[in-house]
């Protein structure tokens, strides 16, 4: 029996304003417990695109512990979700192999002819929401798995793509929004306030106080190594470097995003394999430190 393998895909430059990341998960070969199974993720702005190549995926719909959970039909091979408020969770009733590649909101609208506030927490077949140009470039991705899926990807969807070439250095969403605000701040379209607001939630769905929580509970992630002694976060100093108001509302956003408080959330990333998406995570910010 092998590991799990999961794996972390950074867009190349050309694509670097469309895709802010892709992850791959592959359980094939490996004995999971049902627990092992569950693969948890954070509410995200992000919309995605999921490839399961081998297996079955299923949303969970509800989950307490101690009870079994509650899950969706089987999802399809190719499916679409926009961005999730909450944080959600999948299951697999046996061995997977799958891909899912987020995208930036505005960068998804694009693509789709539509902005993404229609499709916040809702998962789809990608047929009932793509046009033809994007269903087949993501469709062929079945036909020839000799070429990583990931690069294959990028070759088929650069000619779709003819906008920005900006890189935002994922998979942090920190520079994006921070982009994303200056260019709603400085469009020609007006300047206030109000016109700035509505700008960034007709590109995002979201409005600013949601995307500057995503961004913090980001930092207070990416600066909790630097706040670990003898096994444990010091949860006041890493709120206040992160900048919250104290350690309550760091308490709160976090859950909020995550599900959890801080130091359950810290310990589960430490203990259970169906954190892997956030160790993931954590190992490629731990390099670029």
């Amino acid at each position: 029996m092998t590991a799990p393998r999961s794996h972390l895909r950074l867009p190349c430059p050309d694509l670097g304003a469309c895709i802010f990341v892709g992850i791959e998960r592959d359980t094939r070969g490996t004995l999971l417990s049902e627990n092992d199974r569950f693969n948890y993720y954070p509410a995200t702005p992000m919309a995605s695109i999921s490839w399961v190549f081998e297996g079955a995926l299923h949303m969970v719909k509800a989950y307490d512990r101690g009870s079994p959970p509650v899950l969706g039909p089987i999802l399809p091979s190719l499916v679409f979700s926009g961005p999730q408020s909450r944080p959600f969770a999948s299951w697999s009733p046996g061995t997977v192999h799958a891909m899912s590649v987020a995208f930036f909101p505005e960068a998804i609208g694009g693509l789709l002819g539509s902005s993404v506030e229609a499709y916040i927490d809702r998962t789809l077949p990608l047929e009932e929401v793509a046009p033809a140009s994007l269903l087949n470039c993501c469709t062929s991705l079945f036909d020839d798995r000799e070429v990583e899926p990931f690069l294959k990807l990028q070759t088929l969807l650069q000619p779709l793509w003819q906008c920005s070439q900006e890189n935002y250095g994922g998979p942090l969403m920190t520079g994006w929004i921070r982009s994303l605000l200056g260019r709603a701040a400085f469009s020609q379209a007006g300047s206030s306030l109000r016109q700035l607001q509505r700008r960034v939630k007709s590109w995002t769905g979201q409005n600013h106080r949601q995307l500057q929580r995503y961004s913090r509970v980001e930092e207070a992630f990416a600066l909790s190594g630097k706040h670990r002694k003898d096994g444990a976060i010091d949860l006041s100093g890493l709120a206040v470097d992160a900048g919250f108001a104290d350690q309550s509302h760091m308490g709160r956003e976090v859950r909020r995003v995550t599900g959890l408080s801080p130091a359950h959330f810290d310990n589960q990333i430490a203990s259970s394999e169906a954190f892997w998406f956030y160790r993931l995570i954590e190992g490629y910010v731990r390099e670029g430190q």
